[in-house]
Formats: structure tokens, sequence, C-alpha cells
């Protein structure tokens, strides 16, 4: 017998004059299919496949191509290449603009400039399908993830002290012509038993969490010594564990000739780098007959060192230390090594994990895991191209570009008086010129005077206790004279 059935929903009770009438507002741009299946109550997935249908008959009558969105070109040509030069000048600056604030960028220049646009008036931005089509004119841009880059280092970057860092080390290779095997830079990075970065893994769809093995939540760190040079040959790398005794099983699997210290910490300090540089006279047979450079950061435990500074000069090392917050884009193995290295070794704690069920990483796999990223890491063309990338080896004063030192443009004056405050307004410059109408973004940046040292020499025959005073100027070179 039959029964009369209630619907206990209004799904499916939509009309087919209201499915046409939203189909045609796809089509003709100016809803798009969110707010087509609200305006006309239907569903919003049968209004995208019926969508999808239409277009292909078109496609199958006309035999052309019919793109999946409307095609919308608000600026002209020449002002989009405009607003292609202000999202490099932006990103430059380390204020690159995200998609949600190019769109209401576009959206504001259009309403200023009355401009014929179909952007969304109630959220004032333009919609995805412009941002797709203008990213796809300009094959020139991307979408990146941008690294954070501190507040320091974008202002200590600029020319006034990297022309002074180059001028130093232009001076040193003119009074004593080191060959690319006698030029090194050494460097500490920490390693940790859990690894950092990650990449994608494929899982199933919609679920909210999705999780990947490691040893532990936090890890410890080991601080590892890295020493290479500019011909591509590498130096043992020194290992620091943070503990009181030495252990021989904890260089199991270390690449070849390496060694361990030991400190509370895991960081290394005065009295172990000084060991450090003692070997490594011994491995690149330093003397003053055969000179070789030796360029680092500005750790405490490279410049507060006077032991180190004595035996440098008893074996022929010249030391040059690179100007504060700069090793970033000066550094040979902060641009080139460090990164691979990493990946490297957190690709080996993975696969180590997955090969050793139910067992997690200790101090004791570490120089056998870094050993087998160093190996792949460590190669000549990595070390050669460091060194030309920062303009060391061959030398090269001028390889960094306008666009390198945009970020520091605010500090590049001149300072008569140490730990001095400037407040400088630096406008940014126009973003686009459209029918007589300009919209600039100006910023305000403060910042302080540079430390007082940017760059120190310390030559093998200089006096022992003599230090030059620093100059009152943003550079501040340190210079301890032959």
């Amino acid at each position: 017998m039959p029964r009369n059935y209630i619907r206990k929903t209004d799904r499916g009770e939509w009309s087919e004059e209201q499915m046409k009438l939203a189909i045609q507002e796809v089509l003709d741009g100016k809803k798009g299919y969110k707010s087509a299946s609200k305006a006309y109550n239907v569903p919003q997935t049968t209004l995208e496949r019926k969508v999808n249908q239409a277009r292909k008959r078109e496609n199958s009558v006309m035999n052309v191509k019919v793109p999946l969105g409307p095609i919308t070109t608000v600026f002209s040509k020449e002002e989009e290449q405009i607003l292609v030069t202000y999202l490099k000048e932006m990103e430059g600056r380390l204020f690159g603009l995200s998609t949600t604030e190019f769109q209401k960028l576009a959206y504001e220049l259009a309403v200023r400039n009355n401009k014929q646009h179909k952007f969304n008036n109630l959220k004032e931005k333009a919609g995805k399908d412009w941002l797709r089509g203008f990213l796809k004119r300009h094959p020139d841009l991307s979408l990146r993830k941008p690294e954070n880059t501190s507040a320091a280092r974008a202002a200590e970057f600029n020319r006034v002290s990297v022309r002074k860092f180059f001028e130093l080390l232009g001076k040193t290779l003119d009074d004593n012509p080191f060959t690319p095997d006698r030029i090194y830079n050494c460097d500490e990075t920490g390693v940790s038993v859990v690894p950092k970065s990650r990449s994608r893994v494929i899982a199933a769809t919609g679920k909210k969490q999705v999780g990947a093995l490691t040893s532990a939540e936090r890890g410890t760190t080991i601080t590892i010594e890295i020493c290479f040079n500019a011909a591509g040959t590498y130096l043992p790398p020194m290992f620091i564990y943070p503990r009181k005794r030495m252990k021989p099983e904890l260089l199991n699997g270390a690449p070849s000739n390496s060694w361990a210290e030991c400190s509370d910490s895991g960081w290394i300090t005065t009295d172990i780098f000084l060991r450090w540089f003692q070997k490594f006279v011994k491995l690149t047979n330093a003397s003053k007959v055969n000179p070789v450079m030796l360029i680092l950061d500005g750790h405490a435990s490279h410049t507060q060192n006077l032991q180190l500074i004595d035996e440098a000069r008893k074996n022929g090392v010249t030391i040059i230390c690179f100007p504060p917050h700069t090793t970033h884009k000066l550094q040979p193995a902060d641009v080139g090594f460090i990164r691979p290295l990493s990946i490297f070794y957190d690709q080996a704690i993975t696969a180590w994990l997955r090969s050793n069920p139910g067992k997690v990483v200790s101090q004791f796999q570490v120089a056998e895991l870094f050993g087998q990223a160093f190996i792949r890491a460590a190669t000549m063309p990595t070390a050669i191209n460091a060194f030309k990338a920062c303009g060391i080896s061959p030398y090269n004063a001028h390889i960094f570009t306008d666009d390198d030192f945009i970020s520091a443009e605010a500090t590049e004056i001149v300072l008569n008086v140490e730990k001095e405050t400037v407040a400088v307004t630096n406008p940014s410059p126009s973003i686009v010129e459209m029918s007589q109408r300009t919209l600039s973004v100006p910023t305000t940046v403060t910042t302080s005077a540079p430390d007082t040292q940017t760059a120190t020499c310390i030559a093998p025959n200089s006096s022992a206790n003599i230090l030059a005073q620093p100059t009152a100027t943003t550079s501040h070179l340190v210079h301890q004279a032959r």
C-alpha cells in the first residue's frame, strides 16, 4: 500500500529556468559559482557541472579552446607592467604582497582610476580569476614562501658595509694573492635528532591532521664545525656534543678523520675553537711561507680570542671577519652549503626511522646520519659556486646589484655619533600612474647606527696587541695594520 512521502529538505527543488539564469551569469563573468548558486537557489556542484558542459558544447561548435574562467583585463599592458615592477620592488624591500593584499590593491587602483571592472565590491578586492590570469600573463612572477629575515640583517646589509668589506678583502688579496685552494670559510651549524624540514606527503583527502614520525617533540642539538675552500676541498668536520665526557661510539659512521669535543651547552667555545684552529693549521699546512686566508663570522669565539690571533700570526693565517648580520649573503657556507646539508640530513633521519621501527635517533646516530648527508652535500661545484656567488673567489666587488640593497636604503647614511638613532621617511615609488592618478605607499623606517665592528682583518705579521680604534662612520672598519 503506497505511503505519502514527505521530503525532509528542499534539496533538488529548483527550476530549470533558475539554473539557466545561473549558468548564463557564470558564463558572462558577472558572478562566480558560489554567488550565482545563492542568488538563484541552485546547488553549486550541479551548476559547475552544467557550466562545464555548456563550455564543452561551445568548444565543439566553434572548434576553439574556451578558457575555464572569464578573461578580465582591467588594466592595459603598460599599466600591468608597472604593477609587475612594483611587486618585484616591494619583495626586494622585504615587504612582498600576499595574494589577498594584491587583490585589494588592484581593486583600489581600478576604483580610483575609474576603470571598468567586475571585481567584488562587497569584499573590495579583485577576483581569483583575475589574479590567476594576471600571473599567467606575467610568467616572471610566481608565488613563493618568504624566508624570515631579521630587521638587523635587512638594515646591516647595505652598500656602505659591503663596500668596506670588499675593500678590505681586495687590499688583502693585493698584498698576498691567495689562490682559490688557499681561501677557506668556516662556520658552525646545529643539527638535531628531530628533523626540521619536511616535504609534503600523500594522504587521504579531507583528513584534518597528517602526522609524521620523529624521535621526540624536542631534540638535542649538536654543533658541527665545517670548513671548505674556494677550490672545492672540504676539511673533516668537528662535532661538539652537549655532554661531559666523550665516548668513541659517538663518532661511529662519521666522515673520515672527523673528531669530537664536548661542552656543557653543546655550543662552540673559545677553547674549542682554538683547538679546531690548531688542527686547521695542520690540515692546510699553513705557514708563513705557505699562507692561507680564513674568512669567518664575528662570533665571540672567533674575535675575542687572543690566543687564536697569536696562532694565526705565527702560522701565516690571515683571518677576515664578515660585517655583522651579513653572512646570509656574504658567507659561502650560508649561501650555498648549509641548506642542502640540512635537507639531506633530515632525509637521512627520516629514512633511518623507517628502517628502524620502534627506535629513536639519539646522539649515537648523529655522526652516521650527518656523514651520509655530508657526503651528498660536500661536492666540488657546491663550494666553488658558493664562493663565486658571494664575490669572494673570483674576486668581484660588484657581485651585488641595487636590488640586493633595496631593503637597507634607509641605513645608507653617514653617522658621526655612535648609537645614534635616526628616523628616515622613505616613501616607496608610485605604484601605478593611470588617468592622471597616482597611488603611493609611504613607509617610515627607524634604524639605529650599525655595530662598531664591520669587518676585521688579522694579518699574520701585524703587532700582537695593537688594535686600531674604529672610525666613527657607518662602516666602523676595524683593521689591524700589517
